[in-house]
């Protein structure tokens, strides 16, 4: 069984369409809980890119990232 990506921050990002917890759409998120395993392991790759993309310095402290280089 694939785990939830849920925080349970549930905020939908108006410019981007994403929950600004899980990085999911709402689409994601709606049918999480009928996906069979692979899909849900498609969707958390999919949130992994986004993460890179959206927070690129999510593991690092945040006075060590410089989002300006």
């Amino acid at each position: 069984m694939v785990p939830s990506p849920c925080i349970n921050v549930c905020q939908m990002e108006a410019n981007n369409g994403l929950c600004r917890g899980c990085l999911r759409t709402i689409e994601e998120i709606t049918v999480w809980s009928r996906l069979d395993d692979t899909a849900k392991i498609n969707i958390l790759a999919a949130v992994a890119r986004r993460r890179q993309e959206y927070d690129p310095c999510e593991s690092e402290l945040r006075c060590d990232c410089n989002r300006n280089d």
